[in-house]
């Protein structure tokens, strides 16, 4: 039987949601649920000899519309203390990330959801919850819940714009370097410059986030397996290296089974007898 400890599983948890809280804040547009449709296997073209306009163009064309997602898979907590789980997410677009962690023999014991303004973080084993406002943990870095599930999917996005498009192109920059490319929007906010990498058949590879006065990047996210699925091209395995206030922290994602367009549960309701965790506990975690 796997033995969780206390900092094992709350090192999960605060990796985690301090990644969701670098991005997630801003308000939230009305979705609507469609009926379940099948992923498509086509493969992307490459594109040795496009303009800049024309890759940015196929850039935004891979990128397809959806409205809820479902699906399994692993999240591992990688560096120092390890933590492996199962785990299942929800999504329902420009509302909620939601993601349950089930490391043994698919019993939930911690939960974590992102909505519009907030974080909430549920340690089912050790009775304790965080429930907080994003913006105590953004530094007001307006970018809203659509992007922060643009960035577990590899969809690249223009802060303040949404998922990119072809109308968004006068906003960014590419620069190319042989059959592969990065793509960085025009503006960054508050002192932060963020770029996208993609491959010679235009799938995304990677994400930094970088101060602009220079120095390390505060959170790179790598995309691999990118397949095409109804919503698009969807990354199915993510890896996150993030420095928080100093704080390093690396994780994976690797899903399965995604289910797209079906109507989704909702989010548990907040535990009443468990103890609650202030911001700045979790603060206090960070280098645990």
């Amino acid at each position: 039987m796997i033995t969780i400890t206390n900092h094992r599983l709350l090192n999960l948890l605060t990796a985690t949601v301090a990644v969701l809280a670098m991005t997630a804040c801003g308000t939230s547009r009305q979705a609507t649920t469609t009926q379940t449709t099948t992923p498509s296997t086509t493969t992307p073209t490459t594109t040795n000899k496009m303009t800049d306009a024309q890759r940015l163009d196929a850039i935004a064309a891979q990128l397809g519309d959806w409205q809820t997602l479902q699906t399994g898979g692993k999240m591992n907590l990688t560096g120092g203390k390890s933590l492996s789980s199962s785990m299942q997410m929800r999504m329902v677009r420009d509302q909620s990330v939601f993601i349950s962690l089930r490391p043994m023999l698919g019993i939930e014991v911690a939960w974590l959801l992102v909505t519009a303004d907030s974080v909430y973080a549920v340690d089912k084993v050790h009775k304790r919850y965080l429930a907080e406002k994003v913006s105590l943990l953004t530094a007001g870095v307006p970018v809203t819940v659509r992007e922060v599930q643009d960035i577990f999917l590899g969809r690249p996005f223009v802060v303040g714009e949404g998922t990119y498009r072809a109308d968004l192109q006068p906003q960014v920059t590419l620069t190319t370097t042989g059959n592969t490319c990065k793509m960085s929007p025009n503006a960054g906010y508050k002192g932060y410059a963020y770029t996208f990498g993609f491959d010679s058949r235009n799938s995304i590879t990677t994400l930094d986030i970088v101060p602009q006065r220079g120095g390390a990047a505060v959170c790179q996210v790598r995309y691999s397996d990118v397949q095409s699925t109804t919503a698009g091209n969807i990354a199915q395995s993510i890896a996150v290296d993030a420095n928080v206030d100093g704080s390093k922290f690396a994780f994976t994602l690797d899903y399965s089974n995604m289910e797209w367009n079906r109507e989704v549960k909702a989010a548990p309701s907040l535990p009443t007898n468990y103890k609650r965790i202030s911001a700045k506990s979790l603060a206090s975690l960070l280098g645990d």
